[in-house]
């Protein structure tokens, strides 16, 4: 693969992340603002971004792209990895940071918490969304903007989630409605 076409698709791919993040975000706020009626700041970082839904999204691009033409193959794939990478961070995070931001104990099926049955059926849904729809009109999108604006866009969001990460090591994103 030449340099350029590396550079192309690495780009695309830190753009999906960050826009896959945000849309996590949004997701997960609106969602509990309308189960509490309260806004919360989701997530280990203080930004508007969930980095697991960027890293599952580029995980199912890079991995489920070309399957894109068989949703059910793709649903059953994203509902594997998105399980397995939530089951991954939610441990991390109990384990390294002594912290939780989801419990499934309630739930059917779960295990320990960290992933239950609906959760991974949601990932299923979001996979084929994100893999057979989605990725597509956003990749489109991507290739209609300016180089420099690609530039300018990612080269700020990367110094802005670089610095988020930096201040969430030392004060990780903690409390009522944010952490169990």
């Amino acid at each position: 693969m030449p340099r350029q076409n590396i550079f192309n698709l690495t780009a695309k791919t830190i753009f999906f992340f960050f826009l896959a993040s945000v849309l996590g975000y949004l997701w997960e706020v609106i969602l509990l603002l309308f189960q509490d009626g309260s806004f919360h700041n989701r997530g280990f970082l203080y930004g508007p971004w969930l980095p697991v839904y960027g890293i599952g999204a580029i995980t199912f691009f890079l991995l489920l792209r070309k399957c894109r033409f068989y949703p059910i193959r793709v649903f059953f794939f994203s509902a594997l990895l998105g399980g397995t990478l939530e089951l991954a961070v939610g441990w991390l995070l109990a384990h390294f940071w002594h912290t939780r931001y989801w419990d499934y104990s309630e739930n059917v099926w779960d295990l320990n918490g960290y992933i239950c049955l609906y959760s991974v059926f949601g990932f299923g849904i979001a996979g084929v969304f994100w893999v057979c729809l989605l990725s597509r009109l956003c990749g489109k999108l991507w290739h209609r903007m300016p180089k420099w604006l690609q530039t300018s866009l990612l080269t700020i969001l990367l110094i802005l989630f670089i610095t988020d990460c930096a201040a969430a090591l030392i004060f990780p994103n903690m409390g009522k409605g944010i952490t169990y």
